[in-house]
């Protein structure tokens, strides 16, 4: 995801070393959406939510999560 957001940024020009490219898409788009994850887990915090995330981690299964399947 990352590589394909660098190359993209330089095959439009982008004349930046790759590493200043991948701190832009972690700055403008990784970060405010872990911190939004993060704020919907605080405020919707639930001991058999943690489970049923442990379980879909083990099992590989996808679960919703803040209105997405994940």
């Amino acid at each position: 995801m990352i590589a394909e957001y660098v190359a993209q940024k330089q095959k439009e020009g982008d004349t930046r070393d790759a590493q200043d490219i991948v701190v832009e898409y972690n700055d403008t788009v990784i970060y405010p959406d872990n911190v939004r994850l993060n704020c919907y887990y605080y405020r919707h915090y639930s001991f058999w939510k943690d489970i049923k995330m442990i379980f879909c981690t083990v099992l590989g299964k996808k679960m919703e999560y803040a209105g997405e399947v994940i």
